[in-house]
């Protein structure tokens, strides 16, 4: 296992204890490990693409598959109002990875603390949003759009139209407050 397995390994466990509620979803380790990557320029290695959820990349849940089996973090399925999800908890197993990739957490640490405090409170659909928002951002900073704010909120709505033209205009103000898009 090489030192970026490592540190994907660790994270996983590092997330779900810093979380205000100590576990994390599947939807919250996805936007996790994506705004890590792409707003901390955290090298992790990932390569997002948009999904039906917001951005995605298989490795990551293959990484929560390779940590359960490593006893990291145990994975259980829940049910609520309305569907179902996942609780991920750290497990004792996960000291040792978190040992190995020890150099890794301490340089990031600051930036895992920021994301847990930016987007911890946020629900699995507020974190679709806000990733896809983040996702559309980048795309439109990379391809230097002119009048980037009112194109973002319409692109965006497009790809999630459940969401309504209003919730998304206030998330991408609210976003844009917090000085996290790029574009705008």
């Amino acid at each position: 296992m090489n030192e970026r397995d490592k540190a994907r390994l660790a994270l996983i466990p590092v997330l779900a204890e810093k979380h205000p509620a100590h576990h994390i979803g599947r939807t919250a380790l996805m936007k996790y490990m994506y705004f890590l990557q792409i707003l901390r320029n955290v090298p992790l290695g990932y390569s997002f693409s948009m999904y039906s959820y917001g951005p995605f990349d298989s490795d990551v849940l293959s990484d929560l598959s390779t940590a359960e089996s490593l006893n990291l973090v145990c994975s259980t399925p829940i049910s609520f109002y309305g569907g179902y999800g996942y609780r991920i908890i750290p497990e004792p197993g996960a000291e040792k990875i978190k040992q190995e990739a020890r150099v890794f957490l301490e340089r990031y640490g600051g930036d895992v603390d920021w994301v847990i405090s930016e987007f911890g409170d946020l629900n699995s659909a507020e974190l679709e949003l806000a990733s896809t928002i983040v996702y559309v951002d980048k795309e439109l900073e990379d391809a230097g759009s002119p009048d980037a704010r009112a194109e973002l909120a319409t692109l965006v709505n497009e790809i999630k139209p459940h969401f309504g033209i209003a919730r998304v205009e206030r998330t991408v103000d609210s976003l844009q407050q917090k000085g996290i898009l790029a574009s705008i």
